[in-house]
């Protein structure tokens, strides 16, 4: 195994990233590492989130219909990794191509201000939810769930 990095997100920001087209995540540090990342959905949900974009909102909110039919959707879950994206970019906020002097119009409407912004290419969501014990910072994923994740990736 290659030793695939995970990033341990909050809910609803990791189904934000899987299924509502989420591009970048804001951090407090940069990071210099470049790659395939597995996004891990956090058993911490925020309970304070507003997604910034009303396509997002209807989509989480069709997701949580969803859930309450019996059918939740795999980028809901907490405590796995829900999907994978390209981390190709990562910021100063200040530095967004769009950034025009004191105003803030930054690089996605998911950006802030006052964080890195880490952007994510070439998202894909898992099928299939794979659990596994999220960190802080970025961490190794385990072998067992990486060739969980692998193998998701070359059956589609």
């Amino acid at each position: 195994m290659s030793g695939l990095r995970g990033l341990s997100i909050r809910q609803p920001w990791a189904f934000a990233i899987a299924k509502a087209g989420k591009t970048v995540e804001n951090r407090s540090r940069g990071t210099a590492f470049r790659g395939l990342l597995a996004i891990h959905a956090s058993q911490i949900y925020d309970e304070e989130a507003a997604l910034p974009t009303p396509a997002a909102l209807s989509l989480l909110m069709d997701a949580a219909i969803a859930e309450l039919r019996g059918t939740p959707d795999p980028a809901l879950t907490r405590g796995a990794v829900v999907a994978v994206a390209t981390l190709d970019e990562c910021h100063w906020y200040a530095d967004c191509r769009s950034f025009e002097g004191t105003s803030e119009r930054l690089c996605t409407e998911w950006a802030m201000t006052l964080q890195w912004h880490w952007s994510l290419a070439d998202v894909r969501p898992l099928a299939e939810p794979v659990p596994c014990r999220g960190q802080l910072g970025l961490w190794t994923v385990p072998e067992d769930a990486e060739r969980a994740i692998r193998a998701q990736l070359e059956a589609k």
